[in-house]
């Protein structure tokens, strides 16, 4: 990588960590690192994913060695032996994690033996090393589940042939995670299968535990939770499988089709699933087909987001909101073999409909690719794709301005609304989604 990347949408692989700690209920991180990396690290998830907030013991609550010069010069293991030993005084937790940051990874301290000393204590406690140039959230949240499954997961459970435990849906970086998973295990459970979501606020630290119980794992992404998954199975020989978010009725439809033949459910049991949530889908938004002729709600939809995100909208808006895709961009750090894979999802799109696909990680730079583009395009209009409609994160506003276009945000950072359950994956999330996006078309009527 070259240059710098401005205005990242994502934090480094300390914040992925500490946010997927914070995440689960009764977990608590004690962050070993540099003054200010775990509060600037909270501050930027918290506020970009929807005014999250505080947990049981994160924001300025994380414990944290804060560690300065003189452990910088001689080693900083005496000062987290110190910092574990208070946390563990004052705070009731049921899993400790220590993560490092930049300057404890370069320095070397040997995090894992001073932890060992207390897991033979018997203190529930796991390590890892999070150093933020290792990479971006989604780094974080791999390395943090790579610990948790292959120092506290217990091996050795038998399989049970109903359970799945669901990983790529990233804390904080997934804005919409809690409401998303929640709406997954409902899904599930109409199919009879039971889900571990682990980061939602109804899950606890036992979920971790038992995991290995779990006959599949499901990673809704190419990209994030891909290497988890595969230190899941290395461990507890559970196998995963990789299939896009699913948003509305299409994608949905096909993913409980796969997952019902990979899981061995009957057909009949999936097609009864099937028409009863398409029947809810379609019972509401069959009273907006007027309104969306009448009124002219078709756009041309310009995507912005991760590789969960930008595959999953684009495709939502095509298939089921009859949108047109002209362009989306994808802002994740991808190696050439995952932006390949990212290329393969979006040739199943006609190819009159296949938008144009940037993989780009700074915010400004998106929109000079796009608007110099557009340039080249010969147009009556103001510009090739009016009307338009961009969805991304607060951060494109400027560009949706530029192009006289609406704005909704569904990606990360989301500064200017609160979330809490909200969800857009499935049939019901889908039905959300499509009439948080009409209803910014007409907020200006």
């Amino acid at each position: 990588m070259n240059g710098y990347i401005e205005r990242p949408r994502y934090q480094c692989a300390l914040g992925g960590a500490l946010a997927t700690i914070n995440s689960i209920d009764k977990a608590v991180a004690i962050v070993h690192s540099a003054p200010g990396c775990s509060s600037s690290a909270d501050s930027a998830t918290s506020t970009g994913s929807g005014y999250w907030g505080a947990t049981y013991c994160g924001g300025r609550l994380t414990p944290s060695t804060n560690i300065l010069e003189k452990e910088i010069i001689f080693g900083g293991e005496n000062r987290l032996k110190e910092q574990i030993e208070s946390t563990l005084s004052i705070i009731n937790g049921d899993l400790f994690a220590v993560i490092t940051g930049c300057m404890t990874d370069i320095i070397g301290d040997d995090v894992i033996s001073i932890t060992e000393t207390f897991k033979q204590e018997g203190i529930n406690i796991v390590v890892a090393e999070t150093g933020g140039f290792k990479g971006n959230s989604s780094t974080g949240y791999d390395l943090i589940l790579e610990a948790i499954f292959t120092q506290f997961t217990e091996r050795g459970r038998e399989k049970d042939p109903k359970l799945v435990n669901i990983l790529g849906l990233v804390p904080a970086q997934d804005v919409f995670w809690r409401g998303n998973l929640t709406e997954l295990k409902r899904i599930l459970k109409e199919l009879g299968i039971e889900a571990n979501t682990f980061f939602t606020p109804f899950d606890s630290v036992d979920s971790l535990r038992t995991a290995s119980s779990a006959s599949l794992n499901i990673v809704f992404s190419e990209v994030h939770g891909i290497k988890a998954a595969q230190a899941f199975k290395d461990v507890h020989g559970t196998p995963y499988i990789s299939l896009p978010l699913p948003i509305g009725p299409s994608a949905t439809e096909e993913f409980l089709k796969e997952i019902g033949k990979i899981l061995g459910i009957c057909s009949s049991k999936v097609d009864e699933v099937i028409k009863k949530e398409k029947a809810w889908y379609y019972n509401y938004i069959h009273s907006l087909t007027d309104i969306y002729n009448d009124l002219d709600l078709q756009r041309n939809a310009v995507v912005i987001g991760d590789s969960n995100y930008g595959y999953a909208i684009t495709k939502f808006v095509c298939d089921d909101l009859g949108w047109i895709p002209a362009y989306t961009a994808i802002t994740d750090i991808l190696t050439d073999e995952q932006k390949e894979l990212i290329r393969n999802q979006f040739e199943s799109f006609p190819e009159d409909l296949r938008p144009k696909l940037i993989f780009e990680e700074s915010t400004s730079k998106i929109a000079k690719l796009i608007l110099e583009d557009l340039k080249s395009i010969p147009s009556e209009y103001d510009h090739a794709i009016s009307p338009a409609f961009v969805l991304g994160s607060t951060l494109d506003r400027s560009l949706a301005a530029e192009l006289k276009a609406g704005f909704f945000g569904v990606s990360y950072p989301i500064v200017n609304r609160v979330i809490t359950d909200q969800s857009y994956v499935g049939y019901r999330g889908g039905l959300k989604l499509a009439t948080d996006i009409f209803s910014v078309i007409l907020s200006n009527r």
